[in-house]
């Protein structure tokens, strides 16, 4: 079963995609229900708005290290497999981030170029566009998420 998707989209900055996902984050987590904020901006706005500053660096630096939402999709990305399970940070007990990463913005291009080529049946280019909805499932299963909220 998927997990239903609430996505916060605008070609505009500065609308307030962040603050509105990171409010009703909190709000649903209040009333009860186990949700996942998922920070795919490559600005990772929404990541830093939960996070302190320690924690980001941990994160963030090189290394063996968690699964960002980047590192979920890494493999696809240098065509040495497939996306892998994220790490899922733990907010409070009902609401968990998956921690967005600066790194993004190269994946970008990649979906862009393989967008069209789904038309012509092209099996990577189906795994490349549906590679972060499978990533947010996977974390949004792992954490018995009733909801996903994505930036």
């Amino acid at each position: 079963m998927n997990v239903p998707v609430i996505a916060f989209f605008n070609n505009k900055a500065g609308v307030g995609k962040t603050s509105l996902v990171y409010h009703l984050s909190w709000m649903y987590s209040d009333i009860g229900v186990n949700v996942i904020s998922a920070d795919l901006d490559p600005q990772a706005n929404l990541t830093a708005a939960f996070l302190d500053e320690d924690r980001l660096e941990d994160l963030w630096n090189d290394g063996n290290l968690p699964n960002t939402v980047y590192r979920s999709v890494e493999p696809l990305v240098r065509g040495v497999g497939d996306v892998v399970a994220p790490m899922i940070e733990d907010i409070s007990d009902r609401l968990g981030l998956l921690v967005g990463d600066l790194s993004l913005s190269g994946f970008e291009e990649q979906l862009s170029d393989v967008w069209p080529r789904c038309a012509d049946g092209e099996e990577r280019a189906f795994r490349v566009t549906s590679a972060f909805w499978r990533v947010i499932q996977m974390g949004a299963a792992a954490r018995g998420a009733r909801l996903i909220l994505l930036d």
